[in-house]
């Protein structure tokens, strides 16, 4: 009885074969492997700084055929040196373009050309349910051109979490894609998840836990906060802009200066505003206190500088202040540091 019971199952998991009348050759791919097979070259090994529960490699996507790469914000990209690996094998030194903790992304550059590159599409067809293929270096399997890891799930849900890493809550808002697959091992955040017809609808988040539940969450960013960080779609509050800076590798410039001393040094007052500026511009005044900019809450004078450092020359951001008893809003356009 074992033994039939063994034969009934190697003959059900067995290959298809084509017969003399026809059929499904032996070599054809299935749905999965095509997708994985489209997307492969697209993915890139990380490897930088580790740090608490990050282990110092990752995964990322090639946005760009000259060498721009997105992925999650991380300890990884911490180090002075942050190495990049292509599907080939091919190596790189990256450099870190731009950061934004709210949307948990980063954006990077290699010095290379003609590379393959993906673009996000929209995640608001993929209903709960519908299955999704992800691809990332998990336990840091490829080293160097081996493919990859690829996992196969579903959707669970697309729903709203509080999420926090370790004891820190995180600034993470908006809707994340839970899924049902192992996606949190080591080395898969920022790699991406795509549905059925290989379209890229979302990014690996890094390891992350629901504070209300204190359990791990695999979960995907959604391509719509994909493109709100390269600005290929308008946010509530600023529409889309370039993706890259004006000028490659420019730092951005407000002209707003805070107090650092006295009794106002912990709240985000403002000292001075640079004649001609993008703050002046705005109708940025002395005195005025920033509370916040693009709807995240500026407390301190360390806030602003972490905040306004995040956003690039182009961006048309919001600053919410207060000035005397009434708050007001003004929109900013960030220019470039002087060299």
């Amino acid at each position: 009885m074992l033994l039939r019971t063994v034969l009934m199952l190697s003959a059900l998991c067995a290959p298809s074969r084509a017969d003399e009348s026809g059929g499904v050759p032996p070599s054809m791919p299935n749905a999965v492997e095509g997708t994985f097979r489209k997307i492969l070259p697209t993915v890139v090994k990380l490897y930088g700084a580790a740090g608490g529960s990050v282990h110092g490699y990752g995964t990322g996507v090639l946005i760009s055929a000259d060498g721009l790469i997105v992925t999650v914000d991380s300890v990884l990209l911490d180090g002075l040196n942050i190495r990049v690996v292509l599907a080939d094998g091919r190596q790189f030194r990256a450099e870190v373009v731009r950061r934004d903790p709210s949307r948990e992304l980063a954006l990077l550059r290699i010095d290379a050309n003609k590379l393959p590159f993906l673009a996000p599409e929209s995640s608001e067809s993929l209903l709960p349910g519908d299955g999704v293929v992800i691809l990332g270096n998990s336990f840091k399997g490829a080293e160097g051109s081996e493919p990859v890891s690829i996992m196969y799930g579903v959707l669970a849900a697309r729903t709203t979490l509080e999420l926090r890493r370790g004891t820190q809550p995180l600034d993470y808002a908006g809707q994340l894609l839970v899924i049902d697959a192992i996606a949190s091992n080591p080395g898969m955040a920022g790699g991406p998840m795509c549905d059925a017809s290989g379209r890229w609808v979302g990014l690996i988040g890094p390891l992350a836990e629901a504070a209300e539940t204190n359990t791990r969450v695999n979960y995907a960013i959604p391509a719509e906060k994909i493109e709100e960080f390269l600005g290929l779609r308008a946010t509530a509050s600023a529409p889309a802009v370039a993706a890259t800076p004006t000028t490659p590798g420019a730092k951005p410039f407000t002209g707003i200066r805070l107090f650092k001393l006295g009794y106002l040094k912990k709240a985000a007052f403002v000292d001075r505003v640079a004649p001609d500026s993008p703050g002046a511009a705005a109708g940025v005044k002395t005195d005025d206190l920033i509370v916040a900019m693009d709807d995240r809450r500026v407390s301190s004078v360390e806030d602003f500088e972490r905040i306004a450092s995040e956003f690039r020359p182009g961006q048309i951001v919001r600053v919410t202040l207060k000035r005397g008893g009434q708050v007001m809003n003004v929109e900013m356009t960030v220019g470039e540091a002087p060299r």
